[in-house]
């Protein structure tokens, strides 16, 4: 079995897929303090749960955006299943070009969002991925990556502003009622959310027009709920999309090898 794992600022995505279908998909918090036997244990704990054994791992991919995560999840996968896992980046063949200046600056999270994302819809597409930015990877009806446009994530906004200003507290992202708030909580969640709602929208018409005009938007991430039911833009939400595109690309480099 293949242990797919999104390494983000603020949460981790891990799934096992058994050749045919996810045999479990979880969320956890990510805390770069912690070892790599503090994880096996929270690991272990989440295979019970969904009666995974870990004994049946065969190989592991990961996308990360933190460096040391990367290696405490590397030494957690030597460690503990004994296998060396597949780190997205230079040398991995993914199937996608990337048409952008700098290349090795593409997170590979993103990398994985517009390959799962174009392998379903075979068009023009962009995938927006809501974690601590929100993400737009555009990728052209011939496959290739050809940009991305990156904005302040939902929680950064709001936390940004509980932060800088005395009198505004926290609030839980949630959509409000109205848009005329009739008290600060509400005040804020118009802005954030709604105002989210208009952001996303406005980037999605002006990267879909220099797609041709009819790209499909795929929405991703642990914070797309609050938006998804907001808007008729968005065309489809999958919260796992980044562990399918590593999948494939765990596919694509016919990794795990099969055993002798």
């Amino acid at each position: 079995m293949l242990l797919a794992v999104d390494i983000g600022n603020l949460q981790v995505g891990l799934g096992v897929y058994d050749g045919r279908e996810w045999r479990g998909r979880f969320r956890i918090r990510a805390v770069p303090e912690k070892t790599a036997d503090e994880y096996t244990v929270l690991l272990e704990g989440l295979f019970s749960r969904a009666g995974i054994s870990p004994r049946k791992i065969s190989g592991a991919i990961i996308a990360s955006v933190v460096p040391p995560l990367t290696e405490t999840f590397r030494k957690l996968c030597k460690g503990s299943f004994g296998i060396t896992a597949l780190v997205v980046g230079p040398g991995v063949r993914t199937g996608l070009e990337l048409r952008v200046d700098h290349p090795s600056e593409v997170g590979p999270d993103l990398v994985a969002d517009a390959v799962a994302a174009y392998e379903r819809c075979r068009s023009a597409c962009i995938a927006v991925d809501f974690a601590t930015a929100t993400t737009f990877t555009c990728v052209n009806e011939k496959g290739a990556l050809v940009g991305i446009s990156i904005a302040p994530g939902l929680e950064v906004a709001a936390e940004a502003l509980a932060q800088r200003a005395a009198k505004l507290p926290k609030i839980p992202l949630t959509p409000p009622k109205r848009a005329i708030g009739k008290n600060t909580q509400e005040a804020l969640q118009s802005g954030v959310i709604l105002g989210g709602v208009g952001m996303v929208e406005g980037l999605i018409r002006a990267l879909s027009a220099e797609l041709g005009g009819n790209a499909r938007v795929i929405a991703t991430g642990p914070y797309a709920e609050p938006i998804v039911g907001l808007t008729e833009l968005i065309h489809e939400h999958d919260p796992w999309l980044t562990l399918e595109g590593l999948r494939i690309i765990a596919e694509r480099n016919r990794y795990p090898p099969a055993p002798r």
